[in-house]
């Protein structure tokens, strides 16, 4: 079984667990739009949330996103998805965040218009036309917009819109704060302990290059998958629950390990307004920023008892440090 089809049975298992009763969702999305369900369909994308695609009577195509996690994040993501629009990048319009209960059941929902298009990975899959490399020569000027929201603090956006950490130098020191548990995580995938000392340590002596104190709106999931295209252009950015104020470099840290064999990292990196964040320290950086990424995912999938994606995540840790073994 392939890593891909191995993954979409460990998502439909996921889903299959959540099933909110048809006459609680019809209730709620005619609260949001004001009319009735003349159709809708599952999908089974993400981790997080129970997914619709739904169409009503007065021709609302809209999306149905239900949460059953205590910090589900949807207040705060409206309040980014609109901060992006009005710099410039297309986002749908959050038309309910609302928290439902029945059945002693607790469950938030989050119904937003659907935005028009389909997603870039989907495009890309079937083939490359000349329509979409006019889209994916518009990515960087999208998340340079993005990047240009300012954000009081750093990390996971809260219920007032900014960071709950003062520094980026806490973003980059997480996984030496919770070093316990990293090296139990590393246990659990067969990690060798040195390499994670070592990881750590390189962390740690590179403080110097954490001096960024102008948090901006950064997406935290940016990937095709999140890029709606209609014609040639970009038409749509969704699904910003992971926004926080960080340094603009990390969205390219998740494209470059996540998605770089579908479009380069470069691609983004010259259609991107603020060139100058590219020079100086910028290397260095971008592989420990990549190293600390290596090491929180393989924490939270030890923790979720996910698989899937972990042996990605070694080679991003494999290829930090390669990186800083070479510059000695």
């Amino acid at each position: 079984m392939t890593e891909t089809s191995s993954l979409n049975d460990w998502l439909q298992t996921k889903h299959n667990q959540w099933k909110t009763p048809d006459s609680v969702i019809h209730d709620y999305v005619r609260r949001a739009t004001g009319s009735a369900i003349t159709q809708s369909s599952r999908v089974v994308l993400g981790q997080d949330n129970e997914v619709y695609d739904v169409t009503t009577t007065d021709h609302h195509q809209i999306i149905v996103r239900i949460s059953r996690k205590a910090n589900h994040r949807f207040a705060t993501e409206r309040w980014a998805l609109n901060a992006a629009r009005l710099a410039g990048v297309p986002t749908p319009r959050v038309l309910l965040v609302e928290q439902a209960e029945y059945d002693e059941a607790n469950i938030m929902f989050c119904i937003e218009e659907k935005v028009p298009g389909r997603p870039l990975d989907v495009l890309l899959k079937e083939a490359r036309t000349s329509n979409v490399n006019k889209a994916i020569n518009q990515i960087g000027e999208i998340l340079g917009r993005l990047h240009s929201v300012n954000i009081g603090g750093f990390g996971y956006l809260q219920a007032n819109a900014k960071g709950q950490q003062t520094s980026f130098a806490e973003i980059m020191l997480m996984a030496n704060e919770r070093e316990a548990e990293l090296y139990e995580a590393a246990a659990h995938w067969h990690i060798p302990t040195q390499k994670i000392t070592t990881s750590l340590e390189i962390l740690d002596t590179h403080r110097e290059l954490y001096k960024f104190t102008s948090p901006v709106l950064v997406h935290g999931d940016f990937g095709p998958q999140h890029i709606f295209v209609e014609g040639d252009h970009i038409s749509g950015i969704i699904d910003m629950q992971d926004c926080s104020g960080n340094h603009p470099i990390i969205d390219f840290v998740n494209w470059d390990a996540y998605y770089c064999e579908l479009v380069p990292t470069s691609k983004l990196m010259a259609s991107y307004g603020n060139q100058e964040i590219f020079m100086g320290n910028y290397k260095p950086l971008f592989r420990l920023v990549l190293l600390r990424e290596a090491l929180i995912m393989l924490m939270v999938n030890a923790a979720h008892q996910n698989p899937h994606g972990v042996s990605g995540f070694i080679a991003e840790m494999e290829r930090a440090l390669k990186y800083f073994a070479n510059a000695r």
